[in-house]
């Protein structure tokens, strides 16, 4: 098949809660250093930032061609958000999606585009926070950041993808499956044909479903990643999630962060919420934390780099602001 030009795709971006207001300088990113246009898909956002999305739109009328309120009431799933957006429109030969906290510091489409002209599916998306994409011994599940399995079959990423939109709508059709399909809700005939992959699992993150079957059915699914791309991984969660905790410290935080298998996404997170909290208010952002290892320490200093950069550039003030 022909590469889609830039110009032909629609990236859909969910937004939730209020995390529009400090992650839209990432988005931007997207838009400077790119032709694609972008759907903003609120999910569980109050009036006031469907609003902001809405004054957004109006100033790049050429690039995002609508905001689009999947669900007014309550925050619903990624993937379910994701499926609404499927099931009501029709961007063309492809459905694209991409998360909110990845920052483009460089043209990143040309090399997805080619690869889109001979692949069902191209993925991206390597979280900041992340040692490894490699599904551990023994789980149970299929995470987000999981992007293989041991023996290197590609389960691909929910943070960015672009599919031919006629292949996985037939995948989906064929199987009663869709991007928010999770486990439980599966008919016995697509259990059975991931168990035959060797990749039945109790539950999967967005997307991995309908990417595994999609290559039971022949199709190619591809996963790249561009060193012009940097995904903090997780902050929307980190911003808005679905559930609290409060710390013995008196810190309300979300309540994922009680587990240890967490605590590097935790650290990433927080230390980028706080950067943008501070450069929102006019604060100089925080120093990189004392006492972590020499690896965190260093994905921390990306973080601190990357997002003042974003919003030195496309922050209040700008013309992107």
């Amino acid at each position: 098949m022909t590469p889609p030009e830039e110009s032909s795709l629609t990236f859909n971006v969910v937004w939730t809660g209020d995390v529009f207001t400090y992650l839209h300088p990432f988005v931007s990113s997207q838009l400077a250093w790119s032709r694609a246009r972008f759907r903003f898909v609120a999910n569980g956002c109050p009036p006031e930032q469907v609003a902001a999305m809405e004054a957004y739109r109006a100033r790049h009328p050429d690039r995002v061609v609508e905001v689009m309120d999947v669900s007014p009431e309550v925050m619903v799933a990624h993937g379910v958000a994701l499926d609404r957006v499927r099931a009501q429109r029709d961007d063309g030969e492809h459905f694209c999606l991409i998360d909110p906290d990845i920052k483009a510091g460089g043209p990143w489409l040309d090399e997805f585009c080619a690869l889109a002209g001979e692949a069902a599916a191209v993925t991206s998306g390597r979280e900041v926070w992340s040692a490894s994409n490699v599904l551990p011994e023994g789980h149970v599940g299929v995470p987000g950041e999981v992007f293989y399995d041991r023996q290197g079959f590609t389960f691909g990423s929910p943070h960015l993808a672009l599919y031919r939109r006629a292949e996985l709508d037939a995948t989906c059709e064929r199987w009663g499956v869709g991007l928010g399909s999770a486990g439980p809700d599966l008919r016995p005939d697509a259990t059975d044909a991931l168990a035959s992959q060797g990749h039945r699992y109790l539950v999967y993150d967005t997307a991995k479903i309908v990417n595994c079957l999609l290559q039971h059915d022949g199709g190619r699914l591809v996963h790249l990643e561009l060193p012009q791309l940097v995904h903090i991984g997780g902050l929307a969660h980190y911003l808005f999630p679905p559930a609290y905790r409060t710390t013995p410290e008196g810190i309300v935080e979300p309540d994922w962060t009680v587990h240890e298998i967490m605590a590097p996404r935790h650290e990433v997170t927080r230390y980028t919420a706080r950067t943008l909290r501070a450069l929102a208010d006019g604060e100089a952002p925080p120093p990189v934390p004392e006492g972590l290892d020499a690896d965190m320490a260093e994905r921390l200093a990306v973080v601190h780099r990357e997002v003042v950069d974003l919003i030195a550039r496309y922050g209040p003030g700008t013309s992107w602001g």
